[in-house]
């Protein structure tokens, strides 16, 4: 039974395909303007790559290399660790659409500063602002993509969120390799990209006018009445008397009043119960992953690792970044079609043992060229890098933003997206300062470093993380409960979903879930 089949049995106005279906299309048009949260988040990491091979800005900036490109790239992250908890805050007291309009201003302010940049400090101060809005805006869109989306697509809708990541870098990447022959030296040929990053925040305000208010927060609010005309416009065309628009409000309603006995929704809720415990520990583990499988070097320190292999110019680097992400924007489109069949503790396992495998490769080819000096062992390196990204896309960009809210409580959901994202955030200003310095300290020996973080990761994710393939949304967030809380919830579940289910059905249910945990 995959996610979102028991709601079959009730009867929905809506057509069998989302697009011949007017309500789920304008629903898909809601979802796509928030994935361009993502493009923008997509771009900056492409964008920094391609302008380290641009001359003019290598010479405006005074060549950066080391402790100063690691600040550069680390100003991005730094001020998201503190703003997570006040954007959560934002999005829970006011509602999604409040920070996605403030995510988008100051993503466009940090556009405009850092395109009419003059120094090294704009620069930094453009990144800043960006990093800001680039999180008030993916945590919003996280938390409201499976809020609107129609349950039948809401995996898909989760899943893809951040696919769409690699949307903006491959526009990034592909901008910067033509300013490589823009004409004369001008500083036009890096301010016309960074620019351009305005593009995706301009969308996303103007198209965040058009999507609705959070179907949840209206609920929590006490608008129940705005709620209710919400799910039935878009999960059954106007029809508010739909069994499954019904339904939902009752879950929804049902959730809202769970979060109000015991204190649920608060952050120490994390620590309360060993279910919570457990949803910690995976969380952290899936958002420093994210960022210490050694991807960071790759997607923005790619033209020091080019360099150190002897791929020194700039039309060979940046061709190589721009072909890199399309490259991955397939491989992670095949990760999102594959979580369903495939599952998703599988896909983490691949993809966790090939990336660790390209590492020890690339590690002796790295080494290899530093003491030969052979061109060709430098460029064997290049088909490693794409087969590196190809295991990681499969799995860390789609999967975690679906992962973590089918594991947990609706009550905890908004929270663990924050967490994740906080947790990522932690990982990645790390790497970005520490990066630079260690491949300018040690070169190809820093690549030793990743191979025992992969090791670590892969052990950790065999014994820890469990499946949810298959399971219905009610199944999914209980698999890291006791045996006890498990069965008592999914008992509890099932009995208000389905009161006219089979007993056998319910012992079903309870067996799988057993199973997986």
């Amino acid at each position: 039974m995959s996610h979102g089949q028991h709601y079959a049995q009730f009867t929905n106005n809506t057509a069998s395909s989302w697009w011949k279906d007017g309500g789920m299309r304008k629903g898909f048009i809601h979802i796509f303007i928030l994935y361009s949260a993502v493009y923008s988040l997509g771009y900056d990491g492409s964008l920094l790559n391609g302008l380290q091979a641009l001359p003019e800005w290598v010479r405006d900036f005074g060549a950066p290399s080391g402790t100063r490109l690691g600040l550069i790239a680390a100003t991005y992250y730094l001020p998201k660790i503190p703003m997570t908890f006040v954007i959560a805050y934002l999005v829970d007291k006011y509602g999604r659409k409040l920070a996605l309009y403030l995510g988008a201003v100051f993503m466009l302010a940090g556009a405009l500063l850092g395109g009419f940049a003059q120094n090294g400090g704009q620069l930094m101060g453009s990144r800043v602002l960006l990093g800001v809005g680039t999180a008030a805006a993916q945590i919003s869109a996280c938390a409201l993509v499976p809020e609107l989306a129609h349950p039948r697509i809401r995996h898909w809708a989760g899943s893809f969120l951040n696919v769409t990541y690699f949307i903006g870098s491959i526009f990034a990447a592909w901008l910067t390799f033509a300013m490589v022959y823009y004409p004369g030296t001008s500083s036009w040929s890096w301010r016309v990209p960074n620019l351009i990053q305005g593009f995706g925040p301009v969308i996303l305000c103007l198209g965040t006018w058009f999507v609705p208010q959070s179907p949840r927060w209206l609920v929590k609010n006490g608008r129940e009445e705005e709620a209710h005309k919400i799910l039935a416009d878009y999960h059954a065309n106007g029809d508010m008397n739909d069994e499954l628009v019904q339904f939902e409000m009752r879950e929804i309603k049902a959730a809202v009043e769970m979060e109000k006995v015991g204190d649920q929704s608060s952050w120490l809720s994390f620590f309360k119960t060993p279910g919570n415990r457990r949803r910690f520990l995976v969380i952290i583990l899936l958002g420093t992953v994210t960022q210490w499988a050694g991807n960071g070097i790759i997607s923005y320190f790619l033209i020091p690792v080019l360099k150190s292999v002897g791929i020194t110019s700039s039309t060979q680097q940046t061709g190589i970044n721009g072909g890199l992400s399309i490259w991955s924007w397939w491989c992670a489109i095949l990760g999102a079609s594959l979580v369903e069949r495939a599952g998703r503790r599988t896909l983490f396992l691949v993809s966790i043992g090939g990336m660790l495998a390209c590492f020890v490769i690339m590690l002796g080819l790295s080494g290899g060229y530093a003491a030969t000096k052979h061109t060709s062992t430098g460029l064997a390196m290049v088909p490693f890098i794409f087969l590196f990204n190809a295991f990681y896309a499969i799995a860390m960009t789609p999967i975690p933003m679906l992962y973590v809210p089918e594991i947990t409580p609706l009550s905890l959901r908004a929270k663990a997206a924050s967490l994740l994202l906080l947790s990522q955030n932690c990982a990645q200003s790390f790497n970005q300062f520490a990066n630079p310095v260690a491949l300018a300290a040690i070169g190809w020996k820093y690549y030793a470093v990743y191979v025992g973080a992969l090791i670590i990761y892969f052990t950790l994710f065999w014994f820890v993380v469990r499946e949810t393939r298959g399971l219905t949304t009610e199944e999914a967030a209980v698999v890291y409960e006791s045996d006890e809380t498990r069965e008592a919830a999914l008992e509890a579940a099932y009995r208000q979903e389905r009161p006219e289910s089979p007993s056998g059905e319910l012992k079903e249910a309870k067996e799988e879930v057993g199973r997986r945990a």
